[in-house]
């Protein structure tokens, strides 16, 4: 008897322990809001950083590696501009229009909360304005980053993520351009 409830106890601890990363797993969408401080470097002169707000939308797919590793990849398109710098003694302007990621999170699962990193493809449609004339210009590049998800119950999560993007730099009108800087994130998602 004693060795049946040891095996009916090992089996539960087991199937728990692989329902970690499965709680995770599948199809999930998901509203964000994010915080972003971006500047743009003009040839040697950086111009002056702005913070700005945005909403974004996220779609994801994730798969259990093992009973704590989860693999998830997906994309985000922003639903709003951000301001990416500005010189005052001037008048130069840059913003993030259309803003979107691709992007590949390994994740390590505790319980009902996966800790992930991010490696993104980021780009972007940048809205310059100069002295002389009004430029759109295409910026791609590389972010990275740390998250947390939380499911709430068993289709609902709450997130937390703070990531750094890079852009490749970009000639306008003589000028190099190259936007960079830091974007925080708190959503809403839900896991099909």
């Amino acid at each position: 008897m004693f060795k049946k409830i040891l095996f009916v106890c090992g089996m539960a601890c087991a199937l728990l322990a692989n329902a970690q990363s499965s709680n995770f797993e599948g199809a999930s969408i998901a509203l964000n809001l994010n915080s972003a401080t971006l500047a743009s470097k003009l040839a040697d002169t950086v111009a002056v950083g702005e913070s700005s707000t945005n909403g974004s939308i996220q779609g994801a797919y994730s798969f259990a590696l093992n009973e704590n590793g989860l693999f998830s990849v997906g994309a985000t398109y922003a639903l709003g501009d951000l301001k990416a710098g500005s010189i005052s003694t001037s008048s130069f302007t840059i913003k993030a229009k259309n803003l979107y990621t691709i992007y590949a999170e390994p994740a390590f699962v505790n319980g009902n909360t996966a800790f992930y990193g991010k490696l993104a493809y980021i780009a972007t449609k940048g809205a310059i304005t100069a002295s002389t004339a009004n430029y759109n210009q295409n910026f791609s590049g590389t972010g990275y980053g740390v998250g947390i998800r939380t499911l709430v119950d068993k289709n609902l999560y709450l997130q937390v993520e703070f990531m750094n993007s890079n852009f490749r730099s970009k000639t306008v009108d003589g000028t190099t351009v190259e936007p960079d800087g830091t974007i925080g994130t708190v959503g809403i998602g839900y896991k099909f």
